[in-house]
């Protein structure tokens, strides 16, 4: 009798492990052979980064005109077009110009249509995808941080007429009223 129940409670415990469920974590082959708390860059995206620890690793993007440095850690601004984003080209089209002349012979000032000429100009025009205007301008007169106009987590740095561009700890958030990084469930993000 006491193997029986045994056995039933055996029973009953596999079935019950066998319905449970583990979820793993996302796993990046990129942090295999990296310290934990480390971040790297995205080999199909100069743009996005991965943040290696364990389970808590992750893949993000940095904001807009910046790419990912391996080198340095962090989101840089992008002005040496390391991480070229794609241009719009635009092609003119040939015009037809039709010219018009006034004829005030007969006192009424009609026009007249002349001969129609097409012209075809010559040039391509090749415009940025983004536009520069989103960045703080520092000057060496006064240090500050300003909010990153799309980004919570994100904030510039003002020093000595440098910008800089920081990012707050995971789950953290620039809060632009007490200027520090604080939980994202606590913080209040500036946006356009």
């Amino acid at each position: 009798m006491f193997q029986h129940k045994n056995l039933i409670r055996l029973l009953c415990l596999l079935f019950l492990a066998g319905g449970l469920h583990t979820s793993q974590a996302e796993e990046f082959p990129q942090c295999a052979n990296v310290e934990a708390d480390t971040f790297v860059m995205a080999i199909d995206d100069c743009v996005s980064y991965i943040y290696c620890n364990g389970e808590n690793s992750f893949r993000d993007s940095c904001p807009d005109q910046t790419y990912f440095d391996a080198k340095a850690q962090e989101c840089t601004f992008d002005d040496a077009g390391v991480c070229l984003e794609p241009m719009s080209t635009t092609t003119a089209q040939p015009a037809t110009v039709v010219a018009m002349t006034v004829d005030s012979s007969n006192g009424s000032d009609e026009l007249q249509p002349g001969a129609p000429t097409t012209s075809t100009p010559a040039s391509i025009v090749a415009q940025p995808s983004a536009s520069d205007g989103s960045r703080p301008h520092c000057d060496t007169m006064g240090d500050g941080y300003h909010p990153h106009p799309q980004r919570c987590e994100y904030y510039y740095s003002c020093i000595d007429g440098y910008l800089t561009i920081v990012r707050c700890p995971y789950k953290y958030g620039w809060d632009y009223a007490q200027q520090q990084c604080k939980p994202l469930s606590e913080v209040r993000c500036f946006s356009l």
